[in-house]
């Protein structure tokens, strides 16, 4: 498997479950498997079963971060979610050795009715145990639900406003917010509050897929459908057998003639009204589709003449009709093969360009939002 994300230049693999630690001794040996073909690694997981020794480990191994799950600042509320009699303080001390064990910790909060005015407070808490990147994400049903279940789990729209708000507040506090499933843009009011979701869209089947245990490989983590195993396909075979993923045959109807689609993604697929794939997100307003959401501007200008030099940290892989240009860890951008030519280029020799360079020699304009704060491929070397 790991000889399979090699050859087909994957850049970052995130270990999940179930729990990686119930096979510590497993996950251990893909950590080593993926550092002898530098590929970068980050860790899903509940801490529960975290031990000093096991963190050390997983440190020397190369491990820097863990993303763990975390229900509420209330204990009864967290054990009640997690079904797990003395869940809370377990996952407590696992955040405590991790963070000795010097890991970034980072944590989510899966919402439903239940813990959905938690948030807030469990932002809070969490921060002062020390956690400053604090997911909360809106609860998912299983496709393959009963009404019933369907009902108690589906949030309105004043549910997904109540998660946002609290969201918001924890953002004016220092706290870096997220959601680990994407929001359509026509869902916010303003391109202020919709600044810090934007950059999660959909990924399934475009920059990402979620390999089984057993070799079986999917597109989406919410969604059952298989479209290859890697013990009797190539990684690229199986890649190609998910074009629905890529060309827009899955896509809202609403979405297909948005002009904010391309920052946006039409929200999650997982979460259509009707429970099909091609369904609207549940939260989606069409009515908002031609609200200013905007990229705020950045307080950085660039001229023609500035100064620029690529990350060394980027890594580059062409796939297909379009190159893919990581910047670290999850952080992708999509770009013609021809730009990814001329920026792989900079980036192996090391030199520095301007975007008047860029413009004259190669014939390629890009705004100046696309360097630094959307794509953040560059660092400036002179401004002046």
């Amino acid at each position: 498997m790991a000889d399979q994300l090699q050859k087909y230049n994957v850049f970052h693999v995130i270990l999940t479950g179930g729990e990686p630690f119930m096979n510590a001794k497993i996950m251990f040996l893909l950590m080593d498997e993926l550092t002898k073909r530098s590929i970068t690694f980050s860790l899903n997981s509940n801490v529960t079963l975290l031990t000093p020794e096991l963190a050390a480990i997983a440190r020397q191994k190369g491990l820097y971060s863990v993303l763990t799950s975390f229900l509420s600042y209330d204990p009864a509320m967290h054990n009640f979610l997690s079904s797990t009699k003395g869940s809370f303080d377990r996952t407590i001390r696992g955040i405590k050795i991790a963070q000795d064990a010097g890991l970034n910790v980072a944590a989510n909060m899966v919402v439903s009715r239940y813990n959905l005015s938690h948030v807030q407070r469990t932002g809070m808490f969490l921060g002062e145990l020390g956690i400053t990147t604090f997911s909360a994400t809106r609860v998912i049903p299983p496709r393959q639900c009963d009404a019933a279940l369907l009902e108690e789990l589906t949030l309105g729209n004043d549910d997904i406003r109540s998660i946002v708000s609290q969201l918001l507040f924890l953002k004016e506090q220092g706290t870096h917010i997220d959601s680990l499933v994407p929001y359509p843009a026509c869902f916010f009011d303003s391109k202020e509050s919709w600044a810090p979701f934007r950059s999660r869209t959909c990924s399934a089947g475009k920059t990402s897929v979620v390999l089984a245990a057993n070799g079986m490989v999917r597109a989406c983590p919410h969604h059952e459908k298989e479209y290859g195993s890697l013990q009797l396909e190539e990684l690229g075979t199986i890649w190609s057998h998910m074009d629905e993923w890529r060309d827009g045959s899955q896509l809202p109807n609403i979405c297909k003639s948005c002009s904010l689609f391309a920052a946006c993604g039409g929200g999650c697929r997982m979460a259509s009204r009707d429970g099909s794939v091609c369904g609207d997100d549940v939260i989606a307003d069409a009515q908002k589709q031609k609200i200013d959401i905007s990229r705020p501007s950045s307080p950085i200008t660039l001229t023609g003449t500035t100064q620029l030099r690529v990350k060394v940290k980027c890594r580059f892989r062409k796939d297909d009709v379009m190159g893919v240009i990581n910047t670290g860890g999850l952080q992708n951008t999509l770009v013609a093969p021809e730009t990814l030519d001329v920026f792989k280029g900079i980036h192996d020799e090391g030199s520095t360009f301007t975007p008047d360079s860029l413009r004259t020699t190669h014939s390629i304009i890009m705004p100046e939002e696309q360097y630094l704060n959307r794509y953040n491929l560059c660092f400036i070397i002179s401004n002046k």
